[in-house]
């Protein structure tokens, strides 16, 4: 079948003071019921926030010492297909589509200032071998659409008889660069992520 599976969400990910960020759960069927992709970011039943608080000995100061985002998220994608009776390749591959930068959203302190979005980064804290599609640790590329991961949904085996197939599962801790000084205020920005499945 050559459908292409698609589904999105997005995380918005702040530097400053009062950010909020979104995350949501979404399920994209294709033409035939017996293939799908699940893709979820954050949780499935409210919406999350990461929030990097440059305040108090971390305020004015470019230490380079990174800030820690205020919570995990973890990003879980989970083809689904029928059972066959021979191996069939399913490429699912994970991107993350990246804004230039934070844009500041308290105008009167920080006006038309830009946080370039790669002072934004990741560690994956349950990853395997890359080979095995989970999300390495990295950091955005600000402007682009950067591939995270990529496997097969299929399994190994020669006999398929019930639809198993592989997901991914990582938990990503954020972090802020913090080595530039920037005016006050508070920026944010949002990364949306996009699972495929062909």
């Amino acid at each position: 079948m050559s459908e292409l599976l698609r589904a999105a969400v997005a995380v918005a990910l702040l530097a400053g003071v009062a950010p909020r960020a979104d995350a949501v759960f979404t399920y994209a069927p294709t033409s035939s019921a017996a293939y799908g992709i699940t893709l979820q970011v954050g949780s499935a039943v409210a919406i999350d926030e990461v929030v990097f608080n440059a305040t108090g000995t971390n305020a004015g100061l470019a230490t380079g010492t990174a800030i820690a985002g205020s919570q995990p998220i973890t990003i879980r994608v989970s083809p689904a297909r029928p059972a066959r009776l021979l191996v069939e390749n399913r490429p699912v591959t994970l991107t993350a589509t990246v804004p230039v930068g934070l844009t500041c959203t308290t105008a009167p302190t920080c006006s038309a200032t830009v946080i370039p979005f790669n002072q934004i980064s990741w560690v994956s804290t349950n990853a395997t071998n890359p080979a095995e599609g989970d999300i390495q640790s990295g950091t955005f590329v600000g402007g682009s659409t950067q591939t995270l991961a990529s496997f097969d949904g299929a399994t190994a085996t020669v006999l398929l008889v019930n639809g198993d197939t592989r997901f991914m599962s990582n938990t990503l801790n954020f972090r802020y660069a913090n080595t530039t000084v920037y005016p006050a205020g508070s920026y944010s920005g949002t990364v949306r992520f996009t699972a495929t499945m062909l």
